[in-house]
């Protein structure tokens, strides 16, 4: 992962709450999360505005309640020519809804 854009997409085809957690070995990257929905004419939704993560944050987690069918689209930015190693998981909860 050295230099380059790391796109991660979790597809949502129902109703429920995205869990999700990243780690990324050296840090020092940029994160951001949005929401991107199937329907035609739908707005994209800024879940976490993308932004610096620094070596004291060693897990990156959050939610998102969907309340329609379409896509988390998460980002990380590795400005730096250091290779970077991420691991993530996610799980839907359908249940929250």
């Amino acid at each position: 992962m050295g230099s380059s854009k790391h796109t991660i997409e979790f597809p949502v085809t129902e109703k429920c709450t995205l869990v999700w957690e990243a780690r990324v070995t050296g840090w020092d990257v940029s994160y951001g999360a949005e929401f991107v929905p199937s329907a035609e004419g739908g707005y994209t939704i800024i879940i976490e505005k993308s932004r610096k993560v620094g070596a004291n944050e060693t897990v990156i987690s959050n939610t998102y309640k969907a309340t329609e069918p379409g896509k988390v689209v998460i980002t990380f930015d590795n400005q730096s020519s250091k290779k970077k190693k991420l691991v993530y998981r996610s799980k839907n909860k359908h249940s929250d809804c």
